[in-house]
């Protein structure tokens, strides 16, 4: 990732406590086995230049962005990398799904330390010009005998109710055996692609090939693999405040869903990310505005 947009990220995304938290008086939520994390934006034109920069490292493999023009392959990416109608409606504009990932996908890379596997943008079809499937991150941490597969979700609305909604209706699939096996045949498709190279993964793809009838979960467990399912929301702040804006989510979740087991047999963690702000609509109109005019990325 190029310095100036880590520099960015780093100074305009800032983590403000973990959930629970003694201080707020705020539980973590029901469905949350490690600790939620709460971040907080210092500015919304900044904001803005993450999510529209990101688009280049969320579409392309950092190997394929060195040494070229960035706002040549931003163009590509546009076209070829993520769903994007130049002739819709701003409406239908600032519904795409990718403006949200590219921020799981900054956030993730950059606050988390966890690297992707390989770009999102290969997972694309022009031909089909829908959002891309799957989980909304493939990224990883190697921390020594263990190998974490952070393989997430993330929700970008006004309305907090509205990600939610969205996030446990297909929570069920996301923690099971069969949708990490399915994401992990789509993987071995792009094998040849991976920016990641070596790592554990990789090797459990190149013995199954070798071996098709093979279970990848049992491979996956046998190399004592863990997925964590990082769920980032992003929604419009409060008028009471960022507190209670925090608050909001594990309350809501806690009258309105149940926790349950799911069935994924791997060892498994999951966590909120929370960013609330102000002006969400604002944001993604300055994206899709910069789009629009061709502006220059940073260099």
């Amino acid at each position: 990732m190029r310095q100036s947009l880590l520099d960015l990220i780093e100074k305009t995304i800032i983590h403000q406590y973990d959930l629970p938290n003694t201080a707020t008086g705020v539980s973590k939520t029901i469905f949350s086995i490690d600790n939620d994390k709460c971040f907080k934006t210092t500015n919304n034109n900044d904001f803005s230049e993450i999510i529209y920069n990101s688009i280049l490292e969320y579409s392309f493999n950092e190997f394929e962005i060195e040494n070229e023009d960035y706002n040549k392959l931003h163009y590509i990416a546009l076209l070829t990398k993520l769903k994007y109608n130049p002739t819709a409606d701003l409406k239908y504009k600032i519904r795409y799904g990718f403006l949200g990932e590219v921020v799981l996908f900054s956030v993730l890379y950059t606050l988390f330390k966890s690297k992707p596997l390989i770009a999102r943008g290969y997972f694309y079809n022009p031909l089909e010009s829908s959002e891309t499937k799957g989980y909304d991150s493939y990224h990883l941490i190697e921390n020594g005998s263990q190998t974490e597969l952070w393989f997430g979700e993330v929700k970008f609305h006004n309305s907090y109710k509205t990600g939610i909604k969205s996030v446990f209706k297909n929570i069920d699939k996301a923690i099971s055996d069969n949708y990490l096996q399915t994401n992990v045949f789509s993987i071995s498709n792009e094998l040849n692609n991976l920016q990641w190279k070596g790592s554990k993964i990789e090797t459990v793809i190149k013995k199954w090939k070798d071996n098709p009838y093979l279970s990848i979960i049992d491979e996956i467990k046998k190399h004592k693999m863990k997925l964590i399912y990082p769920v980032m929301l992003l929604y419009e702040e409060d008028d009471a405040g960022y507190d209670e804006s925090i608050k909001n989510i594990p309350t809501h979740i806690q009258e309105e869903y149940s926790s349950t087991k799911y069935t994924l047999s791997i060892p498994y963690s999951i966590f909120f990310i929370l960013i609330p702000m102000k002006d969400v609509k604002l944001i993604k109109e300055d994206v899709i505005k910069w789009i629009e005019s061709k502006k220059p990325l940073m260099s």
